[in-house]
């Protein structure tokens, strides 16, 4: 537990002050420049979501080195830096389609399907030209399904950033990501006090009914009160769409919290598969990155759909 704090607060530091800086130079004019690149202007592209999808960008293609290698240590063969780059690829593509927007007269949603005929094109191509017909549904599947669920969920994080803009983008994605991540805090805590009823022993052994009604209390109460400071300070201001404020919010922490518990559970199954406890070693205490993203790549579309979709909101940025 001491060393999991001790690794844990730096790093959620760190990675809440570079999202931070984000929004803030979103918040400032954009500078005057005459630079482009192939006739488009770039001069405000630093100042509209750079920090944050470089942050994603990077824990995205660390999760998804450490999913390739889980699939080897099985014996399965992806092609390893095509899934990286395709899985970058996706992350990538909200921000600059978001920023591309005044050029092409706004963000045009069929991009991602785009890329995903690209990457499918160019797997079967790798396929065949490396293999030939060895193993090549397996080959073909495994990548896909790595650059899917590493990279097609988290580009649903830059794009819940890009979509929201400013200083409120950043807000909603710090607060979901906290709220997805607490369920796991309080699941632990109130697991490790009251855990009597084991959930699936042969899965994840030390999670329990117990841990997991703390998990979702925690995450329901902390979206009430987290999500009511916001609205009243005037940071992200709550309007309604389909559902009404704050009952919205009582929703929303209780999907996100089930989608967090279900996406640690998924990492869970591919681990066993591997039989290894943790996806890798870049944070002690802590496992590997997957490790740490593994809640929220399963919750980020949930949010997104959330905040852009469901909610009205009227941004003070």
């Amino acid at each position: 537990m001491r060393r999991r704090l001790l690794v844990g607060i730096p790093l959620a530091a760190v990675i809440v002050g570079l999202v931070l800086a984000d929004g803030y130079l979103s918040a400032r004019p954009a500078p005057a420049s005459d630079e482009r690149v192939l006739g488009v202007l770039y001069g405000g592209w630093l100042t509209n979501g750079a920090i944050c999808t470089a942050v994603v960008l990077v824990l995205t293609v660390a999760a998804t080195h450490e999913l390739v290698h889980l699939a080897r240590v099985r014996g399965r063969r992806p092609f390893g830096l095509t899934a990286q780059f395709f899985a970058a690829a996706f992350v990538i593509e909200p921000f600059v389609s978001f920023n591309l927007s005044p050029v092409t007269g706004g963000y045009d949603e069929s991009l991602p399907m785009i890329w995903l005929v690209v990457a499918v094109g160019f797997v079967f191509l790798l396929q065949a030209v490396r293999c030939g017909t060895q193993d090549a549904m397996e080959n073909v599947a495994i990548t896909f399904f790595i650059v899917f669920y590493t990279g097609g969920l988290a580009g649903f994080l830059t794009k819940l950033r890009m979509e929201i803009g400013g200083m409120a983008g950043v807000a909603v994605l710090l607060f979901s990501v906290f709220l997805v991540k607490m369920t796991d805090t309080g699941a632990y805590f109130t697991g490790r006090a009251l855990g009597r009823h084991k959930m699936i022993e042969w899965l994840s052994p030390k999670k329990t009914w117990e841990g997991f009604a703390g998990g979702m209390a925690t995450t329901v109460i902390l979206a009430l009160a987290i999500g009511h400071w916001l609205h009243t300070a005037g940071i992200v201001r709550i309007g309604e769409r389909h559902l009404a404020y704050p009952w919205v919010l009582l929703i929303l922490g209780l999907l996100l919290g089930l989608f967090s518990v279900a996406g640690d559970l998924c990492a869970s199954l591919l681990k066993r598969d591997a039989a290894v406890k943790d996806s890798g070693q870049a944070f002690p205490g802590l496992g590997g990155v997957l490790d740490v993203l593994d809640s929220p790549l399963l919750a980020a579309p949930v949010a997104w759909f959330f905040w852009t979709r469901v909610f009205r909101l009227v941004t003070e940025t």
